[in-house]
This record gives C-alpha cells, sequence and structure tokens, in this order.
C-alpha cells in the first residue's frame, strides 16, 4: 500500500505531526504493517513538494519539542477523493515463484509434477487452518486483522483451486503424459 494516500486519509480529517500520522496509521492497520517516522518524514516532503499538502502550523509535543502540523490542500482532497474510488487490482503480470517453479518442472522428465503440487497443495492447506484458527480469535468487526487474515484465507482458498486446474491441464512434454 502506498503510504502517500495513508497519510493524505488521515490528514483529511485534521491537522497531524508526523509523530500523530505515524501513531493514527498503527492505529487503523492494528500494527500490522509497521512504519518508521522516517518513511513519514519522507512521504511528508514528497507531499508537500507535489502540492498535496503543507505545513499549517507549528505546536509542542507531549515532550515540549516544536513540531510541524501538516494539512491536506485541495489537490490533495481531489487525489485522494480519486484514490478511494480507483479499483486497486493486481495486473497479473506480478513475478511469481510457484508459477516459474511449476512451469520449469512441467518440461522435465527428473522432476515429480504431480509430487510438486502436491507439497505446495499440503503448504496451503496447513498454513490455511493456522489462519482459521487464529482468525476464529478475532471480532467480526472489519478491522486491519481481520480484513488482512479474510483475504489471505481467500487467496489460499484460491491457490488451492488453481493447483487442482494445473494438475488438470494437459501435460507439456513430448510424451503427452505427465513426467
Amino acid at each position: 500500500m502506498a503510504i502517500k494516500y495513508a497519510l493524505l486519509a488521515l490528514l483529511s480529517v485534521q491537522d497531524q505531526s508526523a509523530s500523530q500520522l505515524r501513531h493514527g496509521f498503527q492505529e487503523a492497520t492494528g500494527e500490522i504493517w509497521p512504519l518508521n517516522i522516517g518513511q513519514v518524514a519522507q512521504t511528508l516532503t514528497r507531499l508537500e513538494r507535489d502540492g498535496l499538502i503543507y505545513e499549517a502550523s507549528t505546536t509542542h509535543s507531549n515532550n515540549g519539542r516544536e513540531v510541524q502540523l501538516y494539512s491536506i490542500t485541495e489537490e490533495g482532497r481531489s487525489t485522494l477523493e480519486q484514490w478511494w474510488h480507483t479499483p486497486t487490482l493486481h495486473t497479473g503480470l506480478e513475478r511469481d515463484e510457484l508459477v516459474t517453479k511449476i512451469a520449469l518442472a512441467a518440461g522435465r522428465g527428473d522432476v515429480d509434477l504431480l509430487r510438486l503440487l502436491d507439497s505446495q497443495r499440503a503448504g496451503v492447506v496447513e498454513k490455511l487452518r493456522a489462519l482459521h484458527r487464529e482468525n476464529r480469535t478475532l471480532p467480526d468487526t472489519r478491522t486491519a486483522k481481520k480484513l488482512l487474515y479474510e483475504r489471505r484465507i481467500f487467496d489460499l482458498e484460491a491457490e488451492a483451486r488453481w493447483l487442482d486446474r494445473v494438475e488438470a491441464l494437459a501435460p507439456h512434454n513430448a510424451e503427452g503424459a505427465w513426467p
């Protein structure tokens, strides 16, 4: 996820300092995505450079240090609004180690492709069981952690179905049979 949009979303509610933004991000995501203050500072610099935020004022932190408060600009609000309504899609063209492994193994006589698929399927099932166990301990609310677990479960279920489909596809070797 682009930190840029998370910070814009937080600033759309109220002016905040870098440390307040970091805290707000950690609170919103349930601390499942670590964010250090350096990342926040770098992103704020870029957002300001791009005209999406500005230094609104200064205030004093709990330890008495003077800190900058940032505010979102109209252009920043427009950018955020576009982000809210733009689908987040995977291109499908990302490198995928499993696809590469299966494609390389499919044409070789010295690799047992069915064993490779079974091994992968067993790993998926094991991870699914663990995620289901952990997921049952979470409240049924839209927290970042719950959403992440649910997403990962659906992804793994899809991977298991895909492995079944790969097994059902015609072999890719000269003999026309599984190696």
